[in-house]
């Protein structure tokens, strides 16, 4: 693990979003699309990367997120917070993990409606053109993870 874990996400990116309408509802099966725009950048000297994501939902809605990813050499982990235009004021609480073998794991609580959850994302095709961001929701605690709810495509853009 280092601080370069995150360059082959550095630059600007075309990325198509593939969503479930609802991922809090074990019987929705009805996908979303959209795309967006990502420019990713390093700061602390390396010790992290910070994003802008900006684009327009399927209905038409503006979407603008914000990420920002923070490297611990002391626990040898990376910290993920989120936050969107959608949620204003509000960073949500960091996704923790790693990479092994070019596939990043980072899993934190979340809530919503007062239903605790773990949020899961996954990093993976790092080594390719077109990188995925795939999460996915635990609702016991992590025995158990709910099929995939959300997955990124990112193809690079010429700066």
């Amino acid at each position: 693990m280092s601080t370069s874990d995150f360059d082959f996400i550095l630059g600007r990116w075309a990325v198509r979003h593939e969503r479930l309408a609802d991922p809090f509802d074990p019987e929705c099966t009805t996908w979303t699309t959209f795309e967006t725009s990502s420019d990713v950048a390093p700061i602390l000297g390396g010790l992290g990367t910070a994003d802008e994501t900006v684009g327009t939902l399927d209905d038409g809605t503006a979407f603008n997120g914000f990420t920002l990813r923070l490297y611990s050499p002391d626990a040898d982990e990376w910290a993920i917070w989120w936050a969107s235009a959608a949620n204003p004021g509000v960073l949500d609480d960091p996704v923790r993990g790693r990479f092994h073998d070019g596939v990043g794991t980072f899993v934190g609580p979340g809530e919503r409606d007062g239903i605790p959850f773990l949020a899961r994302f996954h990093w993976i095709e790092t080594a390719t053109e077109h990188p995925v961001w795939e999460q996915d929701f635990s609702f016991d605690g992590g025995a158990t993870w709910a099929p995939i709810n959300w997955r990124m495509v990112h193809t690079r853009v010429a700066d």
